[in-house]
């Protein structure tokens, strides 16, 4: 018998019963689980509506007590004198209950019933007709009358609407007041009635459920089921022994099994008020259902499992045991080709003799295995050039040559500009297809003498590496100036601008290169890799599509561009940020109406720092979408501030910036920020520049339309200075334009500007948009402007930035001053 039909044979059994034991014991303990938790779900809900339905008692108990308490009702009772009685005091009887009523709600009606149980004064929530005006006649008011304590309650048929109410009454003895006041007898003088409306109790048993089809039912002493009125029911009504035997178990508080030609029912309750019965009904098919439902997935998944298992049983032995018997097997067949002499017993005739006999063949391909392992692990399985681990291993040793000789090297950093969008767009197939046809025209453009290839000539070549993503490093090691690698970064700017065919694409690309001399910049490979780092993002940052050579500048940029990246970070932390805001001033009555908000970083040791100098930081790190989300909360805060001490508020401006918006959350923090401060909408604007919008997508756009219809105002910044497009108007819910202060400041000395500015004014209105100037700092300036029809200015002509405390001055006294003299 094989190794592995053996390793089969003795684990199956053996599984499957214990698969079966946990499945049988998991069945019955599903089932007794689906009872416990189905009874105790009813439980907790009777206790709870138990509770709910004493605490009404209690409540109307006390209440009652409390309004028959009156000194005015004991006077209106005692007042023998009709006209005085019914002309004087009935209407303020009628205001005091009416109070009570609206206090309570529930209270459906409040009435005094004269002795023999005529009714004297009724006051009713709803107008309702008034059947019950004699009731002298009526079972709840025999019962009334004739009970034994003074406060009676009892839940009714409400003739009136015809539906349960619970009826709470105070027997009124009062002592005539022409008697003694202590000695004389006290004689009934009327009956104080509350009628409480029980549609809550109605509305929450009719409402409760669960799973298994649980009821609920509110039963009276006799057993006849008041609510939910109309349900069906097996036990309405109840039985007398029923009742009896179900009252027992409620006492308990043990669930009652019965049985009638509906079924099988579990059946447990509660005692209520006045002899009430409250009772959950749960029927065992709905219980037993869900639990065969189960228990037939849990005997379908043991059968499952048990298969799978066998399967997996059979795998595992196979991969685990057998399979790597059979590779060794194998392995020893090939290295038996070789020239390694092995003697091993073979006599065995299972696996292990199969493997055993195979050993001797096992040395035959060892060395081709070992280049494979050396080609895997020093080589880019993409491009076929060396990767970054051969890389840095020839860089070391490269550098120690030329240290030795005195000579000259440059190491090359390429990355492919906009990379990313190309393959997110055409896919990463053609993306790796880019990436091997940019290796082999690196490769071509290189002297023959000046590629690593696999064979590892003895002179020591230049090499081409792929470090990973879209970066290639080139090692120059045969450069006799520094003006060499700028020779061969020309030749691969120039080779590279060439179209790619992808399939059926023609792409473009550019690169950008960043160049560092050994040993001028630097003698360790460590730092020699750095600098080249830096100085390819140096020709990013120039334009793309170009190279640069590093200089100690760039480390000390680079550094300080790392040290305020982290001072910001920093700042955020510590909210070290402040909001300035600049004023917008109508064109015409020159009275504030609007603010833009502006940040302003208060640094603990460099003082208030404009944002020229960190918003570019901000944006390149990605702080500017948590700084941004910060002004937006910031500015409205401040909205609600001036409102709730009584400050005039006007709109504020909030920039967003390109990452902003690409991120998709702006919408969510605009929303939620005026949802949790209560600021009015159309306080708040937003503007964007013309270079969000051109990158905007379709998603960005439907986002765009949804601030719209909350109510925010959507303003276009910097109008007229990028690709403006009258397309951006007419697909975008623009409100406002703003024109740029480049075309504001030579509108007096350049009749180009001027005729720019009136353009814009004019395209506007016609477009029934608002047009804000910036920039405006002289009086010509603005009223060029403003007889051009601008509706807003803004500049320092009016106002500088500002604090919040200068701004809430200005909105408090408002802007007289400016008027014209």
């Amino acid at each position: 018998m094989k190794l592995q039909s053996k390793i089969i044979f003795m684990t199956t059994p053996v599984v499957v019963i214990f698969i079966l034991a946990i499945g049988a014991v998991s069945f019955s303990m599903l089932r007794e689980t689906t009872v416990e938790k189905a009874v105790g779900n009813s439980r907790s809900f009777l206790d709870d509506t138990a509770g709910r339905i004493q605490v009404l008692y209690d409540t109307a108990t006390k209440d009652i007590e409390l309004f028959s308490g009156s000194n005015l009702l004991e006077n209106y009772l005692l007042t023998a004198d009709e006209e005085v009685r019914y002309t004087l005091l009935q209407p303020t009887i009628i205001r005091l209950f009416s109070s009570y009523q609206k206090a309570n709600p529930n209270y459906y009606e409040m009435r005094i019933l004269q002795p023999d149980g005529y009714e004297d004064t009724r006051v009713v929530v709803a107008d309702q007709p008034n059947t019950t005006e004699e009731e002298g006649g009526s079972e709840i008011f025999l019962a009334m009358h004739g009970a034994t304590s003074d406060i009676f309650t009892r839940i009714f048929k409400n003739p009136d609407n015809d539906r349960f109410a619970l009826l709470v009454s105070k027997r009124m003895l009062l002592r005539d007041p022409n008697l003694h006041p202590v000695s004389s007898p006290k004689k009934l003088r009327g009956y104080l009635v509350v009628t409480i409306d029980l549609n809550f109790i109605e509305k929450r048993l009719a409402e409760a459920g669960d799973e298994y089809g649980t009821t609920y039912q509110l039963f009276d002493r006799h057993g006849n089921m008041l609510f939910p009125a109309g349900a069906h029911s097996s036990l309405a009504p109840l039985a007398h022994p029923l009742l009896h035997q179900l009252t027992e178990h409620v006492q308990r508080d043990a669930p009652l099994e019965i049985t009638d030609k509906q079924g099988t029912f579990l059946v447990h309750g509660r005692q209520v008020k006045d002899s009430l019965l409250l009772v959950a009904t749960i029927p065992k098919k709905n219980l037993y259902a869900s639990s065969n439902r189960l228990g037939l997935a849990i005997g379908i998944t043991t059968i499952c499992a048990m298969i799978i298992i066998s399967a997996l049983l059979y795998y595992l032995g196979r991969k685990m045991i057998v399979a790597p018997v059979i590779r060794l097997r194998n392995s020893a067949t090939e290295l038996g080709r070789g020239n390694l002499a092995i003697t091993i017993d073979d006599s065995a005739r299972d696996e292990i003799g199969d493997l055993a006999r195979s050993f001797t063949e096992m040395s035959r391909n060892l060395q081709q295995s070992q280049e494979q392992i050396h080609r895997l692990a020093y080589h880019d399985f993409l491009t076929g050039l060396p990767n970054r681990v051969m890389f840095q291993d020839y860089l070391q040793r490269t550098l120690e040559g030329a240290r030795r000789h005195n000579k000259l090297c440059a190491l090359m950093f390429i990355d492919l500009d906009n990379f990313k969008r190309i393959n997110d767009s055409l896919g990463h197939n053609l993306g790796d297809n880019l990436l091997r046809q940019v290796a082999e025209r690196l490769v071509a453009i290189m002297r023959k003498s000046d590629l690593l290839t696999a064979s590892f000539p003895n002179v020591g070549p230049d090499m081409i590496a792929r470090l990973g993503g879209d970066e290639f490093t080139v090692l120059l090691n045969h450069i006799t100036s520094q003006n060499d690698a700028a020779i061969v970064a020309r030749r691969q700017l120039k080779v590279l601008s060439e179209p790619f065919m992808l399939d059926t694409y023609q792409v473009f690309v550019t690169v950008s290169i960043g160049i560092t001399i050994f040993p001028h910049d630097s003698q360790n490979a460590e730092d020699l890799a750095k600098n080249a780092d830096i100085a390819m993002y140096h020709a990013k940052n120039r334009g793309k599509n170009n190279f640069q050579y590093y200089s100690e500048t760039m480390n000390s940029t680079a550094l300080e561009h790392l040290t305020l990246e982290a001072e910001l970070r920093t700042a955020l932390e510590h909210n070290q940020f402040v909001l300035h805001y600049q004023p917008q001033v109508d064109a015409v009555t020159r009275e504030i109406v609007g603010l833009e908000a502006l940040i302003r970083w208060q640094h603990p040791e460099k003082g208030m720092i404009p944002p020229k100098y960190f918003i570019p930081v901000a944006e390149e790190s990605g702080l500017i979408v948590p700084m941004g989300s910060w002004v937006m909360k910031s500015a409205v805060n401040q909205i609600k501030e001036w409102q709730e001490q009584g400050v005039p508020v006007v709109p504020i401006s909030v920039n967003l910036s390109g990452l902003q918006f690409q991120s998709k959350e702006i919408y969510t923090i605009i929303t939620s920020v005026l949802h949790a401060t209560g600021v009015p909408r159309h306080y708040l604007k937003v503007e964007l520049t013309e270079s969000i919008l051109l990158e905007a997508e379709e998603a960005a756009i439907s986002m765009l339309l949804a601030i719209k219809e909350t109510g925010v105002q959507i303003c276009l910044d910097d109008f007229g200075t990028g690709y403006s497009s009258l397309n951006y108007l007419k697909r975008f819910p623009i409100d406002v334009l703003k024109i740029d202060r480049s075309f504001v400041m030579n509108i007096t000395t350049d009749p180009k500007d001027a005729e720019i500015c009136s353009a814009i004014i004019a395209l506007a209105k016609c477009l029934n948009l608002s047009v804000v100037a910036e920039g405006v700092e002289a009086r010509d300036q603005y009223e060029f402007l403003r007889d051009k029809g601008c509706d807003s200015i803004q500049g320092f002509y009016f106002f500088k930035p500002m604090p919040a405390a200068e701004i809430e001055k200005l909105l408090t006294v408002g802007t007289g001053a400016l008027a014209e003299a």
